[in-house]
């Protein structure tokens, strides 16, 4: 057999044995004919050349101008193979293939307000939620978001199951079961009343924890950024005193995590604040400002609203977003295209980057807690989508972004948030007025973690063959253009099957194949990796 009839043997065989695995359209087929034969002359000679039950008849055409057609079958009565076989071998027939479903490339929620929610479309959250969409870190961290805010309605449907729960500590039993330093902190923390009352259950907060962690996929409302998280909420955090004894509680808990090694307190990555105060200097507020480096050395990021004013908080001041803290995320406001909203504030040194905050449709409390759906905006709305971002990165399957979470939480942190600063999204009318000169990019930063941890991604290829002649396995370095299923089959060199198996590339590291080859005679073998029409072979030795 010459080499090129083998590798049409192979790429045919390699083309029909993947549509047996990929979902179709049962007693369909498309087949194109040539230009000197009917469809009826087609149909004739197939329904001759299986049995009369078959039954095949046009049902349309697909592209006439092409002389594509799509034909019926009782495939109830024949092997849906044996017909394919059979009408690829019928003269007149050029090609003939299954009629099947494609997929979308992104992850979209079923949320039913979804359609409303187009700056995720924005930031690339569907493409990053292919990568994760959100739970626990890679070694079985729950992640939390700490929210701080007056109050969050958070029976709210799309919150509640989201919401985090001390599950060391016994509810409105007066006893500080998990010795934390905090008496009855079940569901959160309130500064102003010493107990978990969720504050006033604003509109403010309640927008604010669905755009960060709206539970996804749900088939209710909307969604967040990341799907499955847990929002620890700090309420009534009005006054200065409040917001740093809220900064406390989130500082305690999230050491009391590390300290004990994940046996009390909470995972908390980010700490949110959607408010702040104009025109005044940070060198005023020395306390607040000093807040942000102690959550930073236990692992926590503070992501900050800036000014919903069209100023240069660098020169005007702004609290507390010109705090000088290298674990601080200032944040202003977007428009869904991306250009920086009329009103939002400004600082080549202290603003860093922008995120989407105009008419963001999210949860809502539509009255006396009244759980419902309303647009939501400015930096208090930019601001909330950079700290679900910061969480999802903590979910990505990635052991050198986030193992060290623990052990090295400042480490960890600061390179959690060079990741999404470094892939922003550039836009022009944020360059020189921030540190990144971009908006939000969640997409690429989720790339960014690829590239980190070394997965390849390309255009299909077995980039390596090693060989282990001692335990007669080969292992195969590839790389897929994208990270859904594809196969590894192995023929012999007259050119039979003989091993096939379904991989799912490793989004996080470099994807690999071991093939045991005990089994097999000597002889050279042909090794195929292939997803739908794309094919990737190479040759191995067996000894």
């Amino acid at each position: 057999m010459t080499v090129r009839l083998f590798t049409l043997f192979l790429v045919l065989t390699v083309s029909f044995l993947q549509a047996q695995t990929t979902s179709r359209r049962a007693g369909e087929m498309l087949v194109q004919l040539e230009s000197d034969v009917t469809l009826a002359q087609v149909l004739a000679r197939a329904n001759a050349a299986l049995p009369a039950q078959s039954n095949l008849i046009w049902k349309k055409d697909a592209a006439s101008a092409w002389r594509m057609h799509v034909i019926q079958f009782n495939e109830n009565v024949v092997d849906a193979n044996q017909v394919l076989i059979a009408v690829r071998g019928i003269t007149g027939v050029r090609a003939a293939q299954w009629n099947v479903r494609v997929d979308e490339r992104a992850l979209i929620p079923n949320d039913t307000e979804w359609w409303r929610q187009d700056e995720m479309e924005l930031i690339g959250a569907p493409d990053a939620w292919e990568g994760s969409t959100g739970g626990t870190t890679i070694n079985g961290d729950t992640i939390v978001v700490a929210i701080l805010e007056k109050g969050s309605l958070l029976t709210h449907p799309d919150l509640a199951p989201n919401r985090w729960y001390n599950i060391h500590e016994i509810p409105n039993n007066d006893i500080d079961d998990d010795n934390n330093g905090y008496i009855d902190d079940y569901g959160g923390w309130n500064p102003r009343t010493e107990s978990d009352n969720t504050g006033n259950n604003g509109n403010h907060g309640t927008a604010v924890n669905g755009i960060i962690g709206a539970k996804g996929n749900n088939g209710v409302g909307v969604t967040g950024v990341i799907w499955d998280v847990k929002l620890l909420n700090i309420s009534n955090t009005e006054y200065v005193d409040e917001i740093i004894s809220g900064y406390e509680y989130v500082w305690k808990m999230r050491r009391l995590y590390n300290t004990t090694n994940g046996a009390k307190g909470a995972f908390i990555v980010a700490a949110n604040s959607s408010f702040g105060i104009d025109f005044v200097r940070a060198e005023n507020y020395p306390l607040w400002c000093a807040v942000y480096d102690s959550l930073g050395q236990v692992g926590v990021l503070g992501i900050a609203a800036t000014s919903n004013q069209n100023v240069d908080v660098d020169q005007v001041g702004d609290m507390p977003t010109t705090c000088t803290s290298e674990y601080m995320v200032v944040v202003n406001n977007t428009d869904k295209f991306g250009n920086k909203a009329p009103a939002t504030g400004t600082g080549p040194q202290s603003v860093d980057l922008g995120a989407p905050g105009n008419d963001t449709y999210t949860t809502a409390n539509l009255g006396t807690n009244m759980p419902g759906y309303a647009s939501f905006g400015g930096t208090s709305a930019a601001t909330p989508h950079v700290s679900g971002s910061v969480a999802l990165l903590y979910s990505l399957d990635c052991p050198v972004l986030t193992s060290d979470a623990i052990s090295s939480p400042a480490t960890c942190a600061r390179r959690v948030r060079d990741i999404l600063l470094d892939n922003v999204t550039p836009e022009s009318s944020l360059q020189g007025v921030t540190t990144t000169g971009g908006y939000l990019n969640l997409s690429e930063a989720v790339n960014a973690v690829r590239e980190l941890c070394q997965a390849a991604v390309g255009p299909i290829d077995i980039l390596e063959v090693r060989s282990d002649r001692v335990n007669d396995r080969f292992t195969f370095l590839y790389q897929t253009p994208n990270f859904e299923e594809h196969h590894f089959r192995v023929f012999n060199m007259l050119g039979q099957l003989m091993y096939e198996e379904a991989v799912l590339p490793n989004q996080f590291a470099a994807s690999t194949f071991v093939l045991d080859a005990s089994l097999y005679p000597a002889g050279v073998y042909v090794v195929a990796l292939s997803r739908n029409k794309n094919v990737s072979a190479t040759k191995i030795l067996k000894i």
